[in-house]
């Protein structure tokens, strides 16, 4: 197998975790190389292409705080993030850095020369430190096992799948989900659609955004384009703190957050139609809140129809659920989530192979007993970089503390830690066995970014000699 020259750090994908790697270790010299499966930066934003993909979160908190995204808008388009994230690669020369359509085959951390060994389909690669940013994702969706699909006439397909040219106006759409991919898509193909369901197993909560920046935000903005940065990073301060005292609040107090939902959705459908289809079992934020746009007009103007129930079985025309209804449909899209996989590729510690099942994660950043490995994760109820940029800056200072101090390895504990993830949507109970526990920190951005990610070299095993040698 080919060997290329070694680079201090590796980094394994180019999304919005990596980038951020990526410019964080360029403004602090560290010399690093990026590995991308695919041939685009962005990750999720550029493969995914189906109608309504965007971010649910604002989009000055989601973009990055040395590039902010300035907008008119709360929440943007997948596309125009996709844009976003290859103009930031231009823009700080991170795209020179980057091997495309490159996949990472394993990596083998060498105790003794003190090396990551990485093999992919174009030979290997030599770094002293690994940062892995492929994702959270399996590369496929998630998809139910249903009876009589080889009866059905109509179509079948994922949400995933589904491209938003396919020109659906004289098709009676069904749309099975009730996540975040579902909500976004719903108003988009009632408006293309001939007929449009939206089939739920269980409700959600949701939460419906007017997508207009407010006052504060605009001004942070406008200061911002006159040379003033700062404002822009207290708002995003009082944005995510915001996030984060909503998620604590409905937590403890459940009745709050289920008035909100009650008092949220009053003007638009009545009190049996919020109880059949926006009243669930749970209590709010033990699953992620979708936020819908334009769903209370599509519902409004009857374009849109809401059936909660347990599908029993495909029929030749359509849905057959198990309480006797009956949906007729020409193409079903499915939007049933994902499945988890934070391990793409195999990890070796010379000849022993980490076994990643109940894995302790410390910060949600290092993984038990494996060295000089890095695996940055958002938090899970807002903003992904609001941590992962936090994250990002407590790895160069881990990596300056041994390049001054001339040491080679830098290792967490390998320990058994209660997996006790915040929130607890149906992806994450079917894949919990495989995720790392993590630990370490409050799961709230907005504390956790003054406290527990502050650097404490006590709280790492370091051990070197001489490295580097300059």
């Amino acid at each position: 197998m080919k060997a290329h020259s070694a680079t201090e750090v590796i980094i394994i994908g180019a999304g919005v975790t990596g980038i951020s790697a990526s410019y964080y270790l360029s403004k602090n010299n560290i010399q690093h190389l990026i590995l991308e499966k695919a041939i685009d930066v962005g990750g999720i934003w550029s493969s995914q292409k189906w109608p309504g993909i965007r971010c649910d979160t604002d989009i000055i908190k989601y973009s990055y705080s040395f590039n902010p995204f300035l907008s008119e808008q709360c929440l943007v388009s997948g596309e125009m993030i996709s844009n976003y994230l290859r103009a930031t690669c231009s823009e700080f020369k991170i795209t020179d850095k980057i091997l495309f359509d490159t996949i990472v085959e394993k990596s083998v951390f060498d105790t003794k020369g003190k090396t990551w060994n990485v093999y992919t389909n174009k030979g290997r690669f030599n770094s002293k430190f690994i940062i892995n940013a492929n994702g959270y994702f399996a590369g496929a969706p998630h998809i139910p096992k249903f009876e009589g699909t080889e009866e059905f006439k109509g179509e079948i397909t994922h949400l995933l799948h589904l491209d938003k040219r396919k020109n659906i106006k004289h098709k009676r759409v069904v749309l099975v989900g009730s996540g975040a991919s579902a909500i976004c898509a719903a108003p988009v193909l009632c408006a293309n659609s001939l007929s449009m369901t939206l089939l739920q197993r269980s409700p959600s909560y949701i939460y419906e955004e007017n997508n207009t920046i407010g006052f504060f935000v605009n001004l942070a903005q406008k200061l911002y384009r006159s040379g003033w940065a700062y404002p822009v990073k207290v708002v995003n301060y009082f944005l995510q703190l915001k996030d984060d005292l909503i998620f604590v609040l409905f937590r403890k107090f459940p009745w709050l957050g289920k008035l909100f939902f009650k008092i949220h959705w009053k003007d638009s459908i009545d009190s049996k139609t919020f109880k059949e289809n926006f009243q669930p079992t749970y209590n709010p934020w033990e699953q992620r809140i979708p936020v819908s746009l334009g769903l209370k007009k599509v519902i409004k103007d009857k374009k849109l129809n809401i059936v909660t129930g347990k599908i029993k079985s495909f029929t030749e025309s359509g849905i057959l659920l198990e309480d006797g209804r009956n949906i007729e449909t020409d193409l079903c899209v499915l939007a049933t989530g994902y499945d988890l996989s934070l391990f793409k590729f195999d990890i070796w510690v010379d000849t022993h192979k980490v076994d990643t099942q109940d894995i302790n994660y410390y910060k949600g950043m290092m993984l038990g007993g494996i060295p000089n490995y890095f695996q940055p994760f958002g938090a899970s109820h807002t903003s992904w970089t609001q941590r992962i940029e936090v994250i990002s800056k407590l790895i160069i200072k881990i990596i300056l503390h041994m390049r001054k101090r001339k040491l080679d390895t830098v290792v967490i504990e390998r320990k058994k830690v209660k997996n006790n993830p915040k929130i607890t949507p149906n992806y994450v109970l079917r894949n919990l066995s495989k995720l790392p526990a993590i630990y370490g920190t409050l799961e709230l951005p907005s504390i956790d970014n003054f406290t527990f990610h502050l650097f404490r070299k006590n709280s790492f095993k370091f051990s070197g000699s001489d490295f580097p040698k300059r």
